[in-house]
């Protein structure tokens, strides 16, 4: 079976991403601990990639610092070409991500084109891209359909015992699990 990085946040895109990987990939974790990463996410992380049963790599990044927004200036130029040298150094034909099309639709760095750009400038691994074509209550709708236990997942931009319910990241939670017709199970 080929080999294949998945990265790894703790939220709901990457924890669909790894369980469809599962499927298809000898699989391993890759997450990044950043400055001001929220406690939350990086449990929500360890927990799915245990529910898993993949190995994992961890990566120290504390030279990206998140704006109060959450957004991380070139954080997928950064992550993807950590993963893309991990990749290509381990023999793994692919490095798997859960962006999708509401990220696009946001973020210049989270469009195909931009993954595509970076895939022709490195050794050959392939980035894959499952839910490019997907809305986030897309991803939602399938990662339940998929067994993935989204109620280890973390959709914050704070560090609290609990989502805050406030920030861009909760709202579009609980928007995504509001037009999948599901209930958030966090």
């Amino acid at each position: 079976m080929r080999k294949a990085l998945v990265l790894v946040s703790g939220g709901i895109d990457s924890a669909a991403a790894l369980w469809w990987a599962r499927e298809r990939y000898r699989a391993t974790a890759l997450s990044f601990d950043g400055a001001g990463r929220p406690r939350g996410e990086a449990r929500a992380c360890d927990a799915l990639v245990r529910r898993a049963g993949v190995p994992r790599l961890r990566v120290p990044v504390p030279f990206l610092v998140p704006r109060a927004s959450g957004y991380v200036p070139a954080r997928n130029l950064v992550y993807h070409g950590i993963a893309l040298s991990i990749a290509e150094d381990r023999g793994a034909g692919a490095v798997v991500a859960g962006h999708n099309r509401t990220d696009a639709g946001f973020f210049p760095d989270a469009r195909p084109a931009f993954f595509r750009r970076l895939e022709s400038l490195n050794g050959g691994v392939r980035i894959v891209l499952p839910f490019a074509r997907l809305t986030d209550a897309e991803v939602v709708r399938r990662a339940r359909d998929w067994g993935v236990p989204l109620e280890l997942t973390w959709s914050c931009y704070r560090d609290g015992r609990r989502p805050c319910g406030r920030c861009g990241a909760c709202r579009g939670r609980l928007q995504s699990f509001r037009l999948s017709n599901l209930e958030d199970p966090a």
